[in-house]
């Protein structure tokens, strides 16, 4: 009974000693891969509490996510002490686009194309516009004004469902990436993040983010891209909030941000129209201090009209109507 005892005690040890090898090796990695500490066995953040820390963040569904994802590159880009972003090893979003054009033959590179500055337009801007995004743009789509464009939303949805069948398109149940394989738009305004703030951690968000626009501008050559940031909540829904806060919403916003350029991708910031004060959502102007109340949805259509952009593309396309 004495040898039963003792095996059971070494196994016990032995299995102890295992998992704790094996999740200081999770640690490690998450260390390197999401929380961006350079040192294996760091002082302040040792493997074992990266661990744990890990875990609370669920971050083992951002990697489960990235085993399942066709877009997922190694490139994160994170920021630095000056407040401008830095790109680790491997090849920036803006370096892939600069390879694709290289690819072409020379006879077919186009110049440098311009730089645009945001203007105002009128309700019928949106005609030829694609509205994605979760359960704030399904508020759009119904409470806003805008009545010509194509909106493909759903409650919840988050950048993980990008290529998943969660939107009913003529009837079918597709995919977001199947519906732009399909048709092309002139616009496409993106909005998600806030149903993403529970997992993972702002950089691993941004890398998804950026591998959804990165195929969305494959598949919508000729549209311009416009990158909403998310809309804050209240200071309150905030302040009680464990993942939803307006600082965690303010941190994805800032590394989505960095993917605009001015000539075809562009970063409209609502937190910046009447709808927030002080960096959160004014309460009076909320049910549930996340949703809009509907009559102050076309203050969020407004806004947009007034960070319109025009092209000569643009332009030549509506002289010719």
């Amino acid at each position: 009974m004495k040898e039963i005892n003792n095996r059971k005690y070494y196994i016990l040890l032995i299995l102890i000693a295992v998992s704790t090898l094996l999740f200081s090796l999770l640690g490690c990695y998450w260390n390197l891969q999401y929380y961006h500490d350079n040192s294996l066995y760091s002082i302040s953040t040792p493997p074992l509490a990266t661990a744990m820390r890990g875990i609370h963040d669920k971050l083992y569904m951002t990697d489960f996510f990235s085993l399942h994802s066709d877009y997922a590159v190694d490139n994160l880009s994170v920021i630095s002490a000056s407040g401008q972003p830095e790109q680790s090893a491997g090849t920036s979003f803006a370096g892939i686009l600069s390879e694709l054009s290289a690819a072409e033959p020379a006879a077919d590179i186009q110049a440098e194309p311009e730089v645009y500055d945001f203007t105002t337009a009128t309700d019928d801007y949106f005609a030829d516009a694609c509205f994605i995004g979760d359960s704030r743009t399904v508020g759009i789509s119904q409470y806003s004004g805008i009545e010509n464009a194509t909106f493909l939303c759903k409650t919840s949805l988050s950048i993980y469902d990008y290529d998943k069948p969660k939107i009913t398109y003529d009837e079918t149940k597709m995919s977001i990436h199947d519906i732009l394989s399909e048709k092309q738009f002139a616009k496409i305004y993106l909005m998600v993040g806030i149903n993403e703030c529970g997992t993972g951690t702002p950089e691993s968000f941004y890398e998804r983010y950026r591998d959804v626009v990165m195929d969305i501008r494959r598949l919508q050559p000729e549209a311009l891209i416009f990158i909403q940031g998310n809309l804050f909540v209240t200071r309150q829904k905030s302040e009680d909030g464990d993942s939803i806060t307006n600082e965690n919403i303010a941190a994805r916003n800032d590394l989505i941000a960095t993917l605009a350029n001015q000539k075809d991708i562009f970063y409209i910031d609502i937190n910046e129209s009447s709808l927030c004060a002080e960096g959160a959502l004014v309460s009076d102007y909320t049910w549930d201090q996340v949703h809009v109340k509907a009559q102050y949805y076309p203050i969020w259509k407004d806004f947009l009209l007034h960070h319109a952009i025009y092209t000569d593309k643009t332009l030549t396309a509506n002289n010719s109507q």
